[in-house]
């Protein structure tokens, strides 16, 4: 399959992802970035929710139900938009919802944001592709068992609810955030493409779409709604390595790397709604409407996109209250709000606290170790290369940049600068601060797995870069007025003049506008340093499938091909997951016995796991292996995904070539699909 043939898949995408939120939003009348920025967060929220609350008004989880609710939504949303305003009532409306301001030029204004947007994606999209090799290729890691085998199980059963989703086993139908596996599983379903050709379209639709319009959503909120920073912020968001590609190419981390996608937009929001953005909106209503409408999305695709974002909140928070303090001492307010605003941040503070002491794990739970000294990780931290890759140059210049024109305006911006500290003193902590309890007090919510929190530094990083290249690009323009008009002085006549000198005095703001797209083009491109190529070249070393990949290799992915005609649509396939052999379920669409490597069984499962190569002599075995119809097994040998013992011994005599009663139906190398034949 080529990339060429996904071109329905990637169309579907778009429905799927953007549909729903933009019909909701448009109703509400949310218009311009906002519309765009917000489609997918608050698609995002109708997915997710809708999967939890369907299986109680007994329906099937299916694109025609996430269609129907999406429209009803849209619906009551318009209805009582129109019913407010025929009272004589309004509620406002989000900050930046109107036009971009003219400067540098009305077209730079008009075309800021889809421009900017196709060139992230362009820039982003291209990388995922390479990196991807074929949309059938998977990632060969530990945890793509479970989410590829997730995806096809909601596509499967019609129940993508978060409440039981678990370990995808009836014994451990437990809690586990499906908002990523919800929209993924519906574009297969919309699509019927293969599960892995819908992970990848819905990875490189994540990356390289939602991230740089939230990126763009949250500049709008920090820095101003201006087209310089616009187009800076998308052409930025294509920049860092660690995100949107780091936990792509490693895990793969994909309800993570979905949620921090989101995470842009719902911090923007929240800033806005706690007036603190460089645009007001007409009232507090609207960005804390919009909040609890994209709050549910990013929470249900995984929570501790939620925790950073009260991480990031905090400085926030005291910002605000700072500025009512200081309105209080000026004379120009009572002091009840400062009363009002310090029990909010103490009480903020605490749920705070109670978030970081309740949601992280146990010890055991998060056994990744620091790897490098203080030094070494403020380095990278500014540098822009988190894990030890190379050094983002032109990322830590504008960063570097950024820094100066925050300190320059201290006073107004130093809640950012801490956002940036939040997540700088988070990354420091897990990557080389010894283990003990006060390292896992900070990062344990994320395992304290530096990857995870590498990934959340571009959120915060990124508008300070933009600070930096809207001061270097009004600096080159600057520079460039003070030419022309040194030139235009020198010789006056106009057959005399330069061409710059005569083109600034024909059209000025077109001028202007050119040099801001070409200093942004060239942003972009020397944002794509080897530090991405770095991190690409990983992508495309776990995502190929060759005759020595970790999971599942050339042989044994013939197999699973074969699995699909060998063994009869109700039949039931023993496989150790650690091998890859569960895969069976998402590539062959045959139910394996285990199809994640954790999660409880029953009894009559964990018998076939641990004896089914004793068919023969073990009593016990062939009731079982009638009843659940698992007459089939696959061997794919003892070498693992990850170094781990033997949890799943009901393989050793098969893969030892002992096991009495079967016969081999295919084999490719040292893969194999065998049949018990003892049990009849």
């Amino acid at each position: 399959m080529t990339w060429w043939q996904t071109i329905p898949t990637f169309a579907s995408a778009a429905l799927i992802y953007f549909l729903p939120g933009l019909s909701i939003l448009a109703a509400a009348g949310v218009r311009r970035l906002n519309l765009v920025a917000l489609a997918v967060p608050v698609s995002t929220s109708v997915a997710a929710c809708a999967a939890v609350v369907v299986p109680f008004l007994h329906l099937p989880y299916t694109p025609l139900v996430y269609f129907s609710i999406s429209g009803v939504l849209a619906l009551l949303t318009f209805a009582a938009a129109r019913l407010w305003r025929k009272k004589g009532k309004h509620i406002g409306h989000l900050a930046s919802n109107g036009p971009l301001p003219a400067d540098p030029g009305p077209w730079t204004a008009k075309l800021a944001v889809p421009l900017g947007a196709v060139l992230a994606a362009v820039l982003i999209g291209a990388r995922f592709i390479t990196g991807f090799g074929g949309p059938d290729n998977f990632s060969q890691t530990f945890d793509n068992v479970y989410h590829l085998n997730a995806v096809h199980h909601i596509a499967q059963t019609h129940n993508g609810s978060s409440l039981t989703l678990g370990n995808l086993t009836a014994e451990s139908s437990y809690f586990y955030p499906a908002g990523m596996h919800d929209m993924m599983a519906l574009l297969q379903m919309l699509t019927g493409s293969s599960v892995p050709t819908a992970v990848n379209v819905g990875t490189i639709v994540i990356g390289a779409v939602v991230w740089p319009l939230g990126a763009m959503f949250l500049v709008s909120r920090l820095a101003g709604n201006r087209p310089v920073a616009l187009l800076a912020a998308a052409a930025l968001s294509a920049g860092f390595s660690a995100f949107p590609y780091l936990l792509v190419g490693y895990g793969v981390l994909y309800p993570n790397n979905a949620a921090i996608a989101l995470l842009p937009v719902a911090l923007g929001l929240a800033v806005e709604a706690l007036r603190m953005s460089k645009g007001a909106p007409s009232s507090f209503v609207p960005p804390v409407l919009a909040f609890c409408a994209v709050l549910p999305g990013m929470v249900l695709t995984h929570p501790s996109a939620m925790v950073a974002l009260l991480g990031f909140l905090v400085p926030v928070f005291l910002g605000r209250l700072l500025e009512v303090f200081l309105a209080w001492r000026a004379g120009g307010s009572a002091a009840r709000p400062v009363v009002w605003w310090a029990a909010i941040c103490a009480l903020y503070g605490a749920g705070v606290v109670a978030a970081w002491l309740v949601l992280r794990p146990g010890l055991g739970a998060a056994p990744w170790l620091p790897f490098q000294s203080n030094a070494r990780a403020i380095g990278e931290i500014l540098g822009s290369a988190p894990m030890g890759t190379t050094t983002a140059w032109m990322m830590a210049i504008l960063t570097v940049i950024g820094l100066y024109v925050i300190a320059r305006t201290l006073a107004r911006t130093w809640w950012m600068l801490g956002m940036f500290l939040v997540a700088a003193l988070l990354y420091m902590v897990v990557s080389s601060w010894p283990p003990g309890t006060f390292r896992t007090l900070l990062t344990g919510v994320w395992y304290n797995d530096s990857f995870r929190l590498a990934a959340l530094l571009p959120v915060v990083t990124l508008p300070i870069a933009v600070f930096g290249a809207e001061w270097a690009i009004w600096r080159i323009r600057a520079l460039l007025e003070r030419v022309a008009k040194f030139t235009k002085a020198r010789r006056k006549s106009s057959e005399g003049a330069t061409l710059w000198s005569r083109s600034l005095a024909v059209d000025p703001a077109g001028m202007m506008g050119a040099v801001v797209w070409v200093s942004i083009l060239l942003l972009a491109l020397l944002a794509q340093g080897g530090t991405l190529a770095q991190i690409q070249g990983r992508i495309s070393s776990i995502f190929s499938i060759t005759e020595s990949s970790d999971l599942v290799d050339e042989d044994e992915m013939k197999i699973l091909k074969q699995a699909k005609t060998l063994v009869p649509e109700d039949g039931v396939v023993l496989a150790n997951p650690l091998t890859g052999g569960s895969l069976v379920y998402a590539l062959a669409d045959r139910q394996p016995v285990a199809p994640h490597i954790f999660g409880e069984r029953s009894d009559n499962e964990q018998l076939l796991l641990d004896h089914w190569d004793e068919a023969v002599y073990n009593k016990d075995v062939c009731p079982v292996i009638r009843e659940m119809n698992a007459y089939w097994a696959l061997d794919f040998g003892s070498k693992t995904v990850i170094p781990t013992e033997d949890p799943f011994p009901g393989l050793a005599d098969v893969i030892a070539g002992t096991a009495h009663g079967t016969e081999v139906l295919a084999e490719s190398g040292n893969a194999r699909l065998v049949r018990m034949t003892a049990c009849g």
